[in-house]
Formats: C-alpha cells, sequence, structure tokens
C-alpha cells in the first residue's frame, strides 16, 4: 500500500473507483491547492482504499484552534469499506504525522465523534490522547440521488506530541 498526495491526474481514478457524491474528492484537491492542505490517499495498486486531509493551518473547530494553536489537525479520515481492517487508516495517519516532521511540526490532532468509540480507540492505540476539548460543527452533504442531508456532529480532538 502506498499513501502519497493526491494529484490532478488521481482525481478522474478517485471519482470513477470511489464516487462519493457532492464532489468531494475535487473539494479536497482544490484544497489543497489554495487552502494550505494535503488531501493524502492511501492505494493498493491502482485501487483507491482510503483517503484524509492534513490541515496545515492548525484545527478546524474554533475550540481545538483555541486549545491546539500549534497542532496540525488531521480531518476527513476515509476507509472505503471493503479495505478496513487492513491497517489502511494507519497507514494513512502514519504519513501524515511523517508529513508533519518533515514540515517542523511537533503536534497533530484528529477530531473524533463522541459516538465513535471505535475510532478514538484506535487513535489513543497510535499515542493520541483525549483533551476534552469538544467542538460542534454543521454541515450539509448530497447523497447520489440529490437529496441533501443536515448533519450536527459532535468532535472531541485527540492530540499527539511528535
Amino acid at each position: 500500500m502506498i499513501v502519497r498526495p493526491v494529484t490532478e491526474a488521481d482525481l478522474p481514478v478517485l471519482e470513477e473507483r470511489w464516487p462519493v457524491p457532492g464532489g468531494v474528492h475535487a473539494g479536497h484537491l482544490r484544497a489543497q491547492q489554495y487552502d494550505g492542505a494535503t488531501f493524502l490517499a492511501a492505494w493498493s495498486g491502482e485501487e483507491p482504499a482510503g483517503s484524509a486531509m492534513v490541515q496545515w493551518g492548525g484545527p478546524v473547530g474554533s475550540a481545538a484552534r483555541e486549545a491546539f494553536p500549534d497542532a496540525v489537525e488531521i480531518n476527513h479520515l476515509q476507509v472505503r469499506e471493503e479495505h478496513r481492517g487492513r491497517g489502511v487508516g494507519t497507514a494513512i495517519i502514519a504519513a501524515a504525522e511523517e508529513l508533519c516532521r518533515e514540515r517542523g511540526r511537533r503536534q497533530v490532532a484528529v477530531g473524533v465523534g463522541l459516538d465513535n468509540d471505535g475510532a478514538a480507540r484506535l487513535y489513543e492505540r497510535l499515542g493520541y490522547r483525549r483533551t476534552g476539548v469538544v467542538d460542534t460543527s454543521e454541515y450539509d452533504w448530497v447523497d447520489g440521488d440529490g437529496a441533501v442531508h443536515h448533519e450536527v456532529e459532535r468532535d472531541e480532538l485527540l492530540v499527539r506530541d511528535l
């Protein structure tokens, strides 16, 4: 498995082999080009297995940003269902942490939903510690049928010193 930043040439492959409604892949690539982020994808051969965003400007949530202003946040971590349980998420986190080290950054953070104990356990096994800092975010997303859904998430920030 290879984890690397997504390029323009990868976008058609991502959209064909891992269709996500709402233009998520294209939006992440635009953020990489203009907003100080790195869009990472894990590849199993020619097949995309997972992805994440590395937010160089720090945590997205206001409470997290205030509490940990120097941290780099890894967010939007997704592993395709058929690739779960194979170390894809761990490989993405490791690649993101290596990018942080290369850039001289010494603290990395992840937000995890308060209802997502499995993800929290994974991050804790990888050396992240709970902070008690919680942010609430609201967003809309479009499903494959074009229906708009509104979501409210409450995420706790977990941090790791590199």
